[in-house]
């Protein structure tokens, strides 16, 4: 059970969590985005707004968990992707061998061995790679979307943190928004080329990036119209509407 989380801390400059909400999927040369809203990302959607809406989650709170959502997507795809380049070596050796014929030279047990070692180093290159961009975000989030406890996500506390602590402390408190991404997102986990799904994450940016720019003032003003002061649960709820339900393309990772 999520306890109560962190109070509202004023409200946010346009575009702050925009950087954290990609979206952007390519199929081939097809570019065309689809607004179709699929089952998991409604399952995702009312499984994030539920939690936000009963636990008062502020915009602040709102961006932070956006943070979160992303970077467990990022560490999933580079999870998953080294598994299954272990689990799928050997069945997939022919395609290996056609794209280096010299692989036909190699023993069964040292080619499993060898795919397995390299897929493990490039996921490891991947995962610091994020924690190191998701790190540098963190930093922007500190400075424009600060929350308590300050230690932790305050301007002079995240950069003096370890960076996983924070991140234990927002998985406790904002679970349901990486879990909405992570079932909303699940074929991009489970389908499709593991070498191009480490890199799918980088892919993602572009769309959900420059809606939730122009969305969230608007959105955020709107709610405030409507409801003042308690205009940050309106808020979120429509913002995730955007995050969940739309502005999507099909996978890259195919």
């Amino acid at each position: 059970m999520l306890q109560q989380t962190v109070p509202d801390h004023g409200r946010l400059p346009a575009g702050t969590c925009a950087y954290l909400l990609g979206g952007e999927r390519t199929h081939g040369h097809d570019s065309a985005v689809t607004t179709a809203i699929t089952p998991y990302g409604v399952v995702g959607f009312v499984l994030a707004a539920a939690f936000a809406v009963t636990q008062r989650w502020s915009l602040p709170a709102f961006c932070w968990s956006t943070w979160l959502a992303g970077l467990i997507y990022a560490w999933a795809c580079v999870g998953t992707a080294a598994l299954q380049i272990a689990l799928t070596a050997r069945s997939n050796r022919a395609a290996y061998e056609r794209r280096i014929p010299s692989l036909q030279h190699v023993p069964s047990t040292a080619f499993q061995l060898g795919v397995t070692a390299l897929g493990v180093l490039v996921a490891y290159a991947a995962f610091r790679i994020y924690a190191f961009a998701f790190g540098f975000f963190g930093l922007f989030l500190s400075v424009f979307a600060e929350m308590e406890p300050v230690t932790l996500f305050g301007r002079d506390g995240f950069i003096n943190s370890d960076f996983f602590t924070p991140v234990a402390y927002l998985v406790e408190h904002f679970w349901p928004m990486a879990a909405g991404v992570l079932i909303t997102s699940w074929q991009d986990l489970l389908r499709g080329d593991p070498w191009k799904r480490v890199l799918l994450p980088l892919q993602q940016e572009a769309l959900r990036m420059h809606v939730m720019v122009l969305a969230l003032p608007f959105v955020s003003l709107a709610a405030w119209a409507l409801l003042g002061a308690a205009y940050h649960s309106l808020a979120i709820v429509l913002l995730m509407g955007l995050f969940y339900l739309l502005a999507r393309r099909p996978s890259a990772a195919g």
